[in-house]
């Protein structure tokens, strides 16, 4: 056995207040009057001592001091008593050897995980390591040495519920997908025999299988609510040879967030195929759907789903979108005031055409709802033709592009004339013929949104250029282009305050005329922001207004440098807008270098 080496004032102890507290007095992170109203306000607390000193008032007060979380406080206090302390990253943790150690009662009351068995020893966790009771008792049953590490209430009881709980839907899903005694999915699949495989799914089928089995139902379930609490705004289910995995995109960067059998995923793929309302027996093209959830809390989301076939099986990936985030306010787009009012003011235009651009998901159908939603009141009529429709607002009229039956972007606009509109919005200027109509309804009294995939607000004007649209044109129907992108917020419970780097400010500064501050803040980590530094993102923009010296600059031939060149100083730059949000201790320089570069 080997465990902590403490002192035997603690052996066999659990962890109090007092001894807490003693320890934040001796290295002056409070003072003794402080800690003794802690310890009044704190004296009924049922909950982990640590935990409760993160919370309310104790938690404001030790955040000041460098305790801005309860990893941050349990190493802190780990390194005062002497204890070995371990950030547990559950993807690193093989569910299968651990879970079968303890039962989850067991672990759960003694708030202990395993995280490591091999034949020789368990590696647990526990947030108690002077409470050792049950190692000698649980290395008898179990016939291994035991080693234990010290790690933060919170995250013993992540681990708990991601691990214990989560492998016993699957286990028991396992069980119920067992075809014969000798063909079941985990042989049909290691001996790639997938027809046989889609010929006992076409067999569960008569028995609803995947509809109303309750494993499935409760996978599903959590795979949507899990992501939902972490904020994913995509979710991919993916089988690879031998396994499959779950992964998140929060804050525009991939994660996986669990792997299991690929029989698992067999039924989940299925579960979702009929809730999204398509072909659960099509597993050899594309297909795209639709679901809707209501979730306990009221909250309103939809998801977006798409299915393609691979050599392994069906891949899934579902966006999601939640209806109750509040679209009437252009608070999401992150404008200074001076910006707030000039967008206000351009979107409330009679006529003329507006472009919001960037790369795929940089926010631009954000910003363009958001904008709508401003607009869309009982005086006025808002019609929209995107491919596809993203979110349904009732406040829009909206259509689907069908190339099947030539409902076009440019066809839908011309129809879209006839149907006495005040706004309409154009989901994307791909050809001539749709850029061609786009400023033909903003020349005749109209006002105009659309969006394009560029880099900056003056290579829209080149991309239109391109696409053979005369510069006469663009100039009369023109009024602003914005070009924007996101990057992620950082998280303010644990950013840290640096010396700004030289180097990388002069690189992102470039010939603008601004002062480096001596500092700013960049990422760190801790458990709120599942240790990446960062919650959230916030929108970086350059704000073109097309007035008259502008419009001046732009003629057929211009080359995008030219026109760099020509419009310097007529309107502030992404790098400005940049520079601003790191002052502000908004996100990070490294951030902002990895988007923009």
């Amino acid at each position: 056995m080997e465990i902590f080496r403490t002192t035997e004032q603690f052996q066999n102890q659990k962890i109090q207040l007092k001894h807490i507290l003693r320890e934040l007095i001796q290295c002056k992170k409070l003072d003794e009057v402080t800690a003794r109203s802690l310890a009044k306000i704190l004296a009924l607390s049922k909950i982990h001592p640590l935990l409760a000193l993160t919370e309310g008032k104790a938690g404001e007060i030790l955040f000041q001091n460098g305790l801005t979380s309860i990893d941050k406080l349990t190493e802190w206090y780990a390194k005062r008593i002497g204890v070995e302390y371990i950030k547990v990253d559950p993807i690193k943790v093989k569910v299968e050897s651990v879970v079968g150690v303890v039962p989850y009662a067991y672990a759960s009351r003694l708030q202990i995980m395993p995280i490591h068995v091999d034949d020789k020893k368990a590696i647990f966790v526990t947030s108690e390591p002077f409470y050792l009771n049950w190692v000698h008792e649980l290395e008898s049953t179990i016939k291994k040495d035991i080693e234990v590490k010290f790690a933060s209430p919170t995250q013993i009881k992540i681990l708990l519920e991601e691990i214990f709980v989560v492998q016993k839907v699957l286990k028991d899903l396992n069980k119920d997908n067992v075809g014969s005694k000798d063909k079941n999915y985990q042989t049909l699949l290691k001996n790639g025999q997938i027809e046989e495989l889609d010929s006992l799914l076409d067999k569960t089928k008569q028995k609803n299988w995947g509809r109303d089995d309750n494993a499935v139902i409760k996978i599903v379930d959590w795979i949507m609510n899990y992501a939902l609490n972490e904020r994913a705004s995509d979710i991919h289910l993916e089988p690879k040879k031998g396994m499959a995995q779950i992964r998140f995109r929060v804050d525009g960067k991939l994660r996986t967030v669990y792997r299991m059998d690929p029989a698992a995923l067999l039924g989940v793929t299925t579960r979702i195929k009929i809730l999204a309302n398509i072909k659960i027996d099509e597993k050899r093209k594309p297909q795209d759907g639709r679901i809707k959830r209501y979730l306990e809390d009221d909250r309103r989301i939809e998801l977006r789903v798409s299915t393609i076939p691979t050599p392994n099986g069906e891949k899934i990936v579902m966006r999601i979108f939640d209806q109750t985030v509040n679209r009437d306010s252009l608070d999401i787009v992150d404008f200074s005031k001076e910006d707030h009012d000039k967008w206000l003011r351009l979107i409330n235009s009679k006529q003329g055409l507006i472009i919001v651009t960037g790369p795929t998901g940089s926010g631009k159908t954000t910003t363009l709802y958001s904008s709508l939603n401003i607009l869309a009141t009982d005086e006025v009529n808002v019609c929209t033709i995107e491919d596809p429709i993203e979110i349904f607002m009732d406040s829009f009229n909206q259509v689907q592009v069908k190339q099947e039956v030539n409902l076009t972007f440019a066809n839908a606009i011309r129809t879209f004339l006839r149907q006495d509109p005040d706004v309409i919005m154009v989901g994307e200027i791909r050809d001539h013929e749709t850029g061609d109509a786009t400023i033909q309804a903003s020349l005749t009294g109209h006002l105009v949104f659309s969006t394009l995939h560029t880099n900056g607000a003056l290579a829209s004007i080149q991309r239109l250029i391109d696409l053979g649209l005369p510069t006469f044109l663009i100039n009369s129907s023109l009024k602003a282009i914005m070009a924007q992108r996101l990057v992620r917020k950082l998280c303010p419970h644990c950013k840290t305050k640096v010396d700004t780097p030289r180097e990388k400010w002069q690189v992102l500064k470039d010939d603008l005329d601004t002062e480096m501050p001596k500092s700013i803040y960049t990422a760190c980590g801790c458990n709120e922001c599942k240790q990446t530094g960062y919650i959230g993102r916030i929108c970086i923009y350059e704000l073109v207004e097309f007035t008259d010296e502008m419009k001046l600059a732009i003629h057929d031939n211009i080359s995008l440098n030219e026109l760099k060149s020509k419009t310097k100083g007529m309107f502030t730059p992404f790098r400005s807008n940049c520079l601003d949000k790191i002052k502000q201790g908004l996100t990070s320089i490294e951030e902002v270098l990895e988007i923009i570069f």
